[in-house]
């Protein structure tokens, strides 16, 4: 016997190659047999006109329906082999299944470095911090290479300038100057649940820029899906809590994590440093974020197990209030409880480092649609927002507006609007929106992408370009229409069995996807500013000045 390789095939890919023509000869016998006899393939040919009549038997006679191979509606049999080589899609179909296999490549990379870092990892190193420039006319250097910053960019952001004064902040932490630390808050749907793209952006940038601190974190659980990395909490005992999706507080006080807890005595958690893993290993400084009101009780703080310090939450009126606590450098916890005499009222905590760093806040808005957020009183959050003074506002949302109806033209309105709202503590606060992952639904054996998909998008692009937002187009970058069901059936998987979720190692790509996209708009801005006197930073970081135009690369 002896092998013959195909001739070149320009769809090669669409059946992953590789297969060989076998030319079989029989010892003893002719190579080339000649004419076969009259009635050889008398059998072969009556058996399939048979099957074919009995085919069309099941479209024509109403009681035998329920044998059609085949329906409206459902795909064509055959066809990912066969329809899309006839209409010259296959080289198409074959790159976004070589891409999808390129990034779950990606996602075990990503996820064997994460293993890895939680058995017995140090924690991030801390940048050592630069002596402050005796004059603002000293120039700004040029960026040091990073080995990050040879990777591939999947996606690039969409206006990224619209991004230069959180540029601006994360170069003066970047530079290592004191108490320069960088803060993100990035609220979101169920996409950021359980911590995951959020965990994932967070980790590779406190590994680039320094560990500031894990963030923000709430008293308790709203669901099951909050559960943050780099952290540890334990629920002692339940606050009692009311959570914005539900519209359940008239006066529209959600606290910065949109989530408000109370308890007239007994309720405890403690919230403190991660114990394995590089990040969240430290913090130096525990904020707490809660409410004086009339008839307000005692609230203990203890931090480790040093003496309590005990707060009367007792106010003529409601206002919101923060206490400060300042520990050394290292690990710690504190217990967060409600010690009677009245009703105590708060939102969550804050777990920081004095820095050079960068603090990602995990926001997770677990079944929210957009709109929910506009159950904030205006006021309330802004003074939130304002004490928590993020650098950059990053927006996930859409996936449950999917399930409602009204028109485009309606949740534009209610989007912008919640632009508007949590952009109120800093002018201007940047903002980043991320679209929704692509969300996919079964037609018979294939899984499509959902019709609202791509409008909502296209929506969502629309508003941030109106509001002066950033854009990055998660779906696009996923490999756009569907790409669910290429993430779903990929190895590992990468999307989720419901086709509106990923896994974890989704997670850890769309993270690492976000994560160079800001870089490589960084890399533009230092550019940009390379030469310039240092303290143009600092007003470009306030909106006092704009960053110079041009002088832009890939």
């Amino acid at each position: 016997m002896s092998t013959t390789p195909p001739a070149d095939d320009p769809q090669d890919g669409l059946l992953d190659g590789g297969e060989e023509v076998a030319k079989v000869v029989l010892a003893g016998q002719a190579a080339d047999p000649g004419n076969y006899p009259r009635g050889t393939f008398r059998k072969t040919v009556s058996g399939m006109i048979t099957v074919i009549v009995m085919i069309v038997a099941t479209y024509v006679i109403p009681g035998l329906h329920w044998a059609q191979p085949w329906t409206p509606g459902e795909p064509v049999p055959f066809w990912n082999l066969i329809g899309r080589e006839l209409l010259g899609e296959g080289a198409e179909a074959a790159d976004a299944d070589a891409e999808t296999r390129e990034l779950a490549e990606l996602a075990l990379a990503e996820v064997a470095a994460e293993e890895g870092d939680d058995e017995g990892a140090e924690p991030f190193e801390t940048p050592p911090v630069a002596v402050e420039p005796k004059a603002d006319e000293e120039p700004i250097p040029a960026l040091v290479a990073h080995e990050d910053d040879s990777r591939k960019v999947e996606r690039r952001l969409e206006n990224s300038e619209r991004l230069d004064p959180f540029y601006a902040a994360l170069t003066r932490t970047d530079l290592h100057l004191p108490g320069a630390v960088t803060r993100v808050s990035h609220y979101g749907d169920s996409a950021v649940g359980n911590d995951g793209i959020t965990a994932a952006i967070r980790a590779k940038m406190q590994a680039r820029f320094g560990d500031a601190g894990h963030g923000f974190h709430l008293l308790g659980q709203p669901n099951a899906s909050y559960k943050h990395k780099g952290v540890t909490f334990v629920e002692k005992s339940r606050w009692g809590l009311c959570f914005i999706i539900h519209g359940c507080r008239s006066d529209g006080r959600y606290g910065f994590g949109g989530t408000t807890f109370d308890s007239s005595g007994g309720a405890e958690i403690r919230l403190g440093t991660a114990t394995k893993g590089p990040m969240g290993r430290r913090v130096s400084r525990f904020e707490v974020y809660y409410a004086a009101q009339p008839g307000g009780g005692i609230l203990r703080l203890r931090v480790d197990e040093e003496p309590p310090i005990e707060i009367a939450t007792a106010a003529e009126a409601i206002e919101d209030r923060w206490e400060v606590i300042e520990v050394p450098d290292g690990e710690h916890s504190l217990s967060v409880r409600a010690a009677g005499g009245g009703k105590v009222r708060a939102y969550g905590v804050t777990l920081e480092r004095e820095g050079p760093g960068v603090v990602w806040d995990g926001l997770s808005q677990i079944g929210a649609l957009t709109r929910r957020l506009l159950n904030f009183d205006k006021d309330h959050y802004g003074g939130q927002i304002a004490r928590r003074d993020p650098d950059l506002l990053v927006l996930m949302f859409g996936g449950n507006d999917m399930n409602t109806k009204g028109t485009m033209a309606k949740y534009k309105g209610e989007m912008s609007e919640v632009i508007r709202l949590m952009r109120g503590g800093k002018t201007p606060l940047p903002c980043l929106v991320m679209a929704p992952l692509d969300h996919g639904e079964r037609v018979g054996q294939q899984i499509v992408t959902r019709e609202i998909v791509p409008r909502l998008v296209k929506a969502q692009r629309e508003v941030a370009e109106a509001e002066g937002c950033a854009f990055f187009d998660t779906y696009e970058a996923m490999g756009g229409a569907g790409s669910m069901g290429r993430w779903f059936r990929s190895n590992p998987k990468l999307g989720s069995g419901d086709l509106s979720h990923l896994t974890h190692h989704g997670h850890k790509v769309i993270g690492a996807m976000v994560y160079r996209a800001l870089m490589a708009g960084y890399r533009d801005f230092r550019r940009r500013v390379e030469g310039e006197p240092m303290g143009i930073l600092e007003a470009i970081a306030s909106g006092e000045a704009e960053a110079p135009k041009g002088r832009e690369g890939a």
